[in-house]
């Protein structure tokens, strides 16, 4: 299971990946300064951390109201989430394309075709990804987190 949650009084998203707790930063909660801080709270780029390397940014992850996109690059790959206006998010993954499919609930499934790949939940400031393969677990974490900061960014502007 994958669980991302914003932890807002400390400005950071802890992101559960099994028995480890990676860290989503907002990108300027690295410079200094109160102005600085105050854009780190409406901020819609971070990056990820993870415990093994906690000094070192293992991917970035940023969300772009204008077009529903999520954004992830992990080293020199990266991929994007694509909307469209009443149909489902897509997003291409290793060669496949995998249609995310939301529910106003906030229950999602990933899918493969008409084949469920993962099942997911939006709550209050956090996402929860389940049953899914060994081999997505990196790609979903990172999704989740996007999943996060798009849930905050839509409380600012709502």
């Amino acid at each position: 299971m994958i669980r991302s949650t914003a932890r807002v009084l400390k400005n950071i998203i802890e992101i559960e990946v099994g028995e480890a707790i990676w860290t989503g930063r907002p990108v300027e909660a690295g410079e200094s300064g109160l102005g600085q801080r105050i854009a780190a709270l409406f901020s819609t780029d971070y990056i990820v951390s993870r415990p093994e390397a906690p000094g070192d940014v293992y991917a970035s992850v940023s969300y772009r109201v204008k077009g529903d996109e999520i954004r992830i690059q992990v080293g020199e790959e990266h991929w994007r989430t694509r909307s469209t206006t009443f149909g489902p998010m897509t997003i291409e993954y290793g060669g496949v394309r995998y249609t995310i499919n939301e529910r106003l609930t906030g229950r999602f499934a990933m899918m493969n075709g008409s084949e469920p790949v993962a099942t997911g939940q939006l709550g209050f400031r956090s996402c929860v990804i389940r049953d899914y393969p060994p081999e997505l677990e990196t790609f979903l974490a990172n999704l989740s987190l996007g999943y996060v900061i798009r849930t905050l960014t839509w409380e600012m502007i709502g």
